[in-house]
């Protein structure tokens, strides 16, 4: 089953984001804005077992969300969730040469964005 990893465990109800998996909670409580370091100490441990599968769901600090996604493109994907007009928003960006065709970039049913990304 898939992950979503809440970036921040804050006062917010993330509860409809687990049709898209299991909710995990990378980080609690406030932050130190600019204490980037620990920021990336605390994300590896918590993606390290991450998976091409898996969701981000952007919350929290811009900088936390994007140590994040700098992590997780190891998958060469990103699978990301937005909070959108109340609702989650699902975004697939895949990360491919762009010299190759792969039918994986294709936009699946409920999905918001297919993107292509060099």
């Amino acid at each position: 089953m898939a992950r979503v990893y809440v970036l921040n465990k804050g006062g917010h109800d993330y509860s409809e984001a687990i049709r898209y998996g299991s909710l995990y909670y990378c980080t609690e409580g406030p932050l130190k804005k600019h204490d980037i370091h620990q920021m990336v100490r605390l994300l590896s441990v918590a993606l390290e077992d991450s998976s091409p599968d898996d969701y981000i769901m952007l919350t929290s600090l811009s900088s936390l969300c994007s140590l994040a996604c700098a992590i997780a493109v190891q998958h060469n994907r990103l699978n990301l969730l937005v909070y959108k007009n109340g609702h989650y928003a699902e975004y697939r960006i895949i990360l491919t040469d762009p010299t190759t065709k792969e039918d994986d970039n294709a936009k699946t049913p409920g999905q918001e964005q297919s993107q292509v990304l060099c």
